[in-house]
């Protein structure tokens, strides 16, 4: 079910905190980038106006061993004792899923009224918090604008974590993250419907 993080992850650098967990555990992905509100339209399959509703749960995904670590022939570390191979474990892929109440539709097979599932990276799981460097998650309650990439198996994916999500402001217009150069109007979300 989350075999996918979506957005298309092309590498993930993990920075892991001390071990008594004070600090957050940081996640560093490198997603595709958009030059304009155009090219994140194209590329969604699912683009709407939601609002975040209920608590979010969060799950942890473990990755099936990389061959290249435990077969003998391409790593001769591999069956070494844990103090011989000594490689610093990655911490866990922890991903917090969401519940979006679709309020309006300008892309994708979705209806007003209903609820979507969205998945980000990070969040926080058995008392550690694990979070996506340079991002903000959604907030429960928030009205946002999602660009999102869709699976039959897995919750919906953003694109991009800064530029596939605008948080409505008080009138309800889509505002950038302060990291997203991209603007965007309610007028041009319409004219690309």
């Amino acid at each position: 079910m989350l075999r996918r993080l979506g957005a298309l992850v092309v590498a993930a650098v993990f920075v892991t905190a001390c071990s008594a967990h004070e600090e957050p555990v940081l996640y560093r992905a490198d997603y595709p980038q958009y030059q304009s509100a155009d090219a994140l339209f194209d590329k969604a399959t699912l683009v709407v106006e939601a609002r975040i509703v209920g608590a979010p749960r969060y799950l942890r995904e473990v990755a099936a061993p990389d061959p290249a670590v435990t077969d003998p022939k391409l790593n001769p570390q591999a069956g070494a004792p844990a103090a011989a191979a000594a490689q610093p474990e990655a911490p866990p892929t922890v991903i917090t899923v969401y519940t979006a109440q679709v309020t309006k539709v300008f892309k994708g097979q979705a209806q007003p009224g209903q609820s979507i599932e969205v998945k980000e990276l990070g969040g926080v799981f058995e008392g550690v918090t694990y979070q996506e460097e340079h991002t903000t998650p959604l907030n429960q309650d928030g009205g946002y604008v999602l660009f999102l990439e869709t699976y039959p198996d897995s919750p919906a994916a953003l694109l991009n974590p800064v530029q596939a999500k605008y948080p409505l402001d008080a009138a309800s217009n889509p505002a950038p993250l302060p990291e997203n150069p991209i603007k965007l109007t309610r007028a041009e979300l319409e004219t690309m419907s």
